[in-house]
């Protein structure tokens, strides 16, 4: 087994052994932890390295916890992007959050995004702020045919020629959600391949709730 793989599962077992937060997922291989919330793939990845859609000519990085080739994103590793019927107690959406340095226009952005079971079909958002949780939408877009969770590593590119102006010292949050004719899907937003930890948020049903931990792979892009 990679060591990669070896050491994100052991470490997830002794967090998580001897308090029934384990609940199998109808995809082998696939292990749901709190209520499926998160997700862990318990075999070796599958490399299947795919040069992601080319983002818009002249692009900077905006924000970026992104690596390339096969540790773009942790194939094995992420949260549950969950509809109400997905076979789990809760649904969930999923933000992270990320603030500009200088003024920019964002027309492109790109998530490590995978697909276990039910409609294979998310939205991506692009929100303004609104007291530190998810707030306006600015713009979204739909992102369908994901691979399946567990393979690494293809990007998800979405782009907006027209660009969304954002501000430097301002907050925005990238959303990953499920679409509303998807109420049985699950995918997996997977983690960034370093660990890096930031601003997260989850909606479960109940309204937004933040904390500090590690952050989904995403990418924001622009002018």
């Amino acid at each position: 087994m990679h060591k990669l793989t070896r050491s994100t599962v052991s470490f997830c077992l002794m967090m998580f052994a001897g308090i029934g937060a384990f609940a199998q997922a109808g995809k082998d291989g696939v292990l749901t932890i709190n209520g499926g919330s998160r997700a862990l793939f318990l075999r070796p990845p599958a490399r299947i390295v795919v040069p992601a859609t080319p983002l818009p000519v002249g692009v900077i990085t905006i924000y970026s916890n992104l690596g390339k080739g096969a540790q773009t994103y942790n194939a094995i590793s992420g949260v549950g992007i969950l509809g109400k019927d997905a076979g789990q107690p809760l649904p969930q959406w999923v933000g992270i959050a990320f603030t500009p340095t200088a003024d920019h226009l964002v027309q492109g952005v790109q998530v490590g995004a995978t697909y276990v079971s039910g409609t294979n079909e998310v939205a991506l958002l692009l929100d303004e702020d609104n007291n530190g949780i998810p707030g306006t939408k600015l713009h979204a877009w739909e992102l369908s045919n994901l691979p399946d969770f567990g393979s690494c590593c293809i990007l998800q590119t979405s782009k907006f020629k027209t660009g969304v102006p954002v501000k430097a010292g301002t907050q925005y949050w990238v959303v990953l959600r499920t679409m509303p004719q998807g109420t049985d899907t699950y995918g997996v937003w997977n983690d960034n391949y370093k660990g890096v930890q930031g601003t997260w948020a989850n909606n479960t049903g109940q309204g937004w709730h933040t904390s500090y931990q590690v952050l989904p792979a995403v990418g924001v892009y622009g002018q």
